[in-house]
């Protein structure tokens, strides 16, 4: 299901490939993975370098927005900011010395720290990542699991681009906290969010239930790799990303009958 859906998304869009993955994140079991194109395994020797790629772990992007949850985790956990904390977006952009400005998608004013998430204002979340600096940002970064190999049972695993605090000017720091000037693996970003479902645990994806030996099964146990934000701070995210769903950027990704959260991003 999984690849029929990716593919159908991959022609719809147009785009040279794409990757899926679903995840329990209280157990950091992987139900489901999918890249496309793909290729059939009888014929490996006719399959292009392209195809053979296992994009899910070996493909880097700037995920974009949806990276603004490791910021507002951030800010949250410091107590730099609340929910409710009023931010400043006039005039809806942002500028830095030596680039163009950086744009919101509309001209939102003043809005809470709720809402600068909900309609994923890139001025609002710059705003607070400066609050949060170069030093935690980047600490909150590894915390999430970026920058660094997260599932031993995949092979050929990149480990991301993520810079040191010391190389982030505040212009870097306005572009990591909106999910840019980082590279990530589709598998790091959803363990990342699986984090932020699972009470801040960032547990270790796995595709391994259980070996059976000697005519027992046994099970692979759930590994916890750390905490990387409290409880309280992913049970406030998971709020905000619920409203975002409900009434924001994701509205699309309502389901009747169910309470989703999420966010949506523009990758690059």
């Amino acid at each position: 299901l999984a690849e029929r859906e990716l593919r159908a998304g991959v022609e719809a869009n147009r785009a040279e490939g794409g990757t899926a993955i679903i995840m329990n994140p209280a157990s950091g079991e992987i139900l489901a993975l999918a890249n496309w194109p793909t290729f059939n395994p009888n014929a490996f020797g006719k399959a292009d370098e392209a195809a053979r790629r296992n994009r899910a772990i070996q493909s880097l992007y700037e995920p974009g927005s949806t990276f603004k949850i490791v910021t507002a985790s951030a800010a949250l956990e410091q107590r730099l900011i609340t929910p409710e904390s009023m931010v400043e977006t006039s005039p809806g952009h942002i500028t830095f010395p030596g680039r163009k400005p950086i744009y919101d998608t509309h001209h939102y004013g003043t809005i809470d720290f709720t809402d600068v998430i909900v309609k994923s204002s890139n001025v609002g979340a710059i705003k607070v990542g400066l609050r949060v600096g170069p030093q935690l940002l980047t600490d909150y970064v590894g915390r999430f699991g970026f920058g660094q190999t997260i599932a031993p049972d995949f092979r050929g695993e990149t480990a991301g681009i993520v810079w040191s605090a010391a190389r982030l000017d505040p212009s870097a720091v306005a572009s990591v906290s909106m999910g840019y000037q980082i590279g990530v693996t589709p598998m790091q970003m959803v363990t990342a969010v699986s984090a932020i479902a699972n009470g801040g645990s960032l547990i270790e994806p796995r595709v391994v239930r259980a070996f059976i030996r000697d005519g027992r099964r046994v099970e692979v146990p759930r590994k916890t790799v750390r905490q990387a934000i409290t409880a309280e701070t992913a049970a406030t995210v998971t709020t905000i990303m619920e409203q975002v769903v409900e009434r924001g950027t994701a509205k699309t990704a309502q389901i009747e009958g169910y309470t989703i959260a999420g966010k949506t991003g523009t990758a690059a």
